[in-house]
């Protein structure tokens, strides 16, 4: 087994983005960080940093072990919250932000599963479109759609999902459902985002063909739950993200359109501080949310 403190060290590394910086959030000295990093990587037998004396970036090698070391790391530290939890009652209050659309739909099942576990905790919410500042607008945890760009933050992926193209059976009984990606030319659209009169592409992959699509929406509606419910009455085939239609998916109320050709995978994130610097509320709800959305993965 590889040495747990020099993962550690290798996991502050890619995170600070400096050996410096780690160093400084260690309290330890630079050599002792370059030794450790070192050490590790002769002890995989892999190199996980590139090194310059202007830079610092991982490898594809060292991406994948990150990840990796960072859901180890966290299990380690779920552990030990997990024995605290048996002794403390836990209490206070949860600051946390959402995309307005996975708030209802994905959020609130969550955070009801998190409070009925933990009765003394309150949770505020904030739910907006904007990337918040997490010290700013005080903020404890941030969960995001896509990539991170402020690299001073850590990000956790909980799920990865696609959007698909759906309809209501009955729409497509009574127009016909497509064969191909030309026949979509024959129907009508509802479509996410506010910008009438004009149309949207939509790139879809198949195998390693991709394709890009020319829609004129009869229907747009910056609102993800309008869009389900526009589809839903056959207002024509809509553009949603898996995760937000499933249960209607499930029953059979919409059907995917063309499955075989399919949207670019998207990852949703929860945003934070650092996993040593977060609050026991805020650990223990991020472990609430990766238990419940594995069962979306």
């Amino acid at each position: 087994m590889h040495d747990l403190n020099a993962v550690a060290v290798f996991v502050q590394v890619a995170q600070s983005g400096s050996f410096s910086a780690a160093a400084r959030n260690l309290s330890m000295p630079l050599s002792t960080v370059s030794r450790k990093v070192s050490d590790l990587e002769n002890s995989l037998g892999a190199k996980l940093l590139e090194r310059s004396t202007r830079s610092l970036r991982l490898t594809y090698l060292g991406a994948v072990y990150l990840e990796h070391c960072r859901r180890g790391l966290e299990e380690f530290e779920a552990a030990d919250l997990a024995l605290l939890d048996k002794q403390d009652e836990v209490t206070g209050l949860l600051r946390i932000s959402l995309p307005p659309n996975l708030a209802d739909t994905v959020f609130v099942p969550i955070i009801d599963r998190f409070q009925r576990r933990y009765p003394q905790a309150t949770v505020a919410v904030l739910v907006a479109e904007r990337i918040v500042d997490l010290v700013e607008d005080g903020i404890d945890l941030s969960f995001r759609v896509g990539l991170l760009r402020d690299s001073s933050l850590v990000a956790r992926k909980l799920v990865r999902y696609r959007h698909v193209m759906v309809a209501n059976p009955d729409y497509l009984a009574e127009c016909g459902a497509p064969k191909s990606l030309a026949d979509l030319a024959s129907h009508r659209f509802v479509t996410f985002g506010f910008t009438p009169g004009a149309g949207q592409r939509w790139t879809l992959h198949k195998g390693d063909r991709t394709e890009t699509v020319e829609i004129r929406p009869t229907l747009c509606v910056n609102d993800y739950a309008a869009v389900e419910k526009a589809a839903l009455v056959g207002r024509g085939i809509a553009e949603l993200p898996s995760i937000l239609c499933s249960a209607s998916l499930a029953t059979g109320a919409l059907v995917q359109v063309l499955p075989e050709w399919r949207f670019q995978e998207i990852s949703l994130q929860a945003v934070h501080s650092g996993r040593r610097n977060m609050s026991r509320l805020s650990r223990l709800f991020l472990d609430t949310c990766i238990d419940e959305l594995r069962s979306i993965a």
